[in-house]
C-alpha cells in the first residue's frame, strides 16, 4: 500500500511539474519564434495603435504563455519602438490575446511600459 502511495505521489508530482496548474498558464518558449504569434503580436500593436495612439515598430517577441479555455489565451510578452520619439526609445508590453475556437483574435488585455 505504501509503494502504491509513493508512486501516486510521483506521478501526481511529475505530472504537475511537466504539464502546469491545471487552469492556469504555461510558458511556451518553443512558440516565440512563430509566424502565428508574430501573427497575433502584430494584431495586438495594431489595436494598441487604435485604442491607446500608441504607434509601434520592430516588434520582437520575449516571451509567450498559454492557457486553454474555451479556445485559448496567449500571454505574450514582447519589446517594441514607439514611432513618436516623444514617447521614448522602447516599449516593453505583456498583452493577453484570446483566440476562440471558431473566431477571430480578440484583444483581452494589455500593459505597455515605455522608456
Amino acid at each position: 500500500m505504501f509503494k502504491v502511495a509513493v508512486a501516486l505521489i510521483l506521478l501526481v508530482a511529475v505530472c504537475h511539474g511537466q504539464f502546469g496548474l491545471p487552469g492556469g498558464y504555461s510558458n511556451k518558449p518553443e512558440l516565440i519564434n512563430t509566424d502565428f504569434i508574430q501573427s497575433l503580436v502584430v494584431f495586438a500593436a495594431e489595436a494598441l495603435s487604435q485604442s491607446q495612439n500608441l504607434f509601434l515598430t520592430n516588434l520582437q517577441v520575449t516571451a509567450v504563455q498559454t492557457q486553454v479555455v474555451n479556445g485559448m489565451n496567449y500571454k505574450i510578452g514582447f519589446t517594441a519602438q514607439p514611432t513618436n520619439p516623444k514617447f521614448g526609445t522602447e516599449t516593453k508590453c505583456e498583452v493577453v490575446v484570446y483566440v476562440p475556437i471558431n473566431g477571430k483574435p480578440n484583444l483581452s488585455s494589455s500593459q505597455c511600459q515605455t522608456s
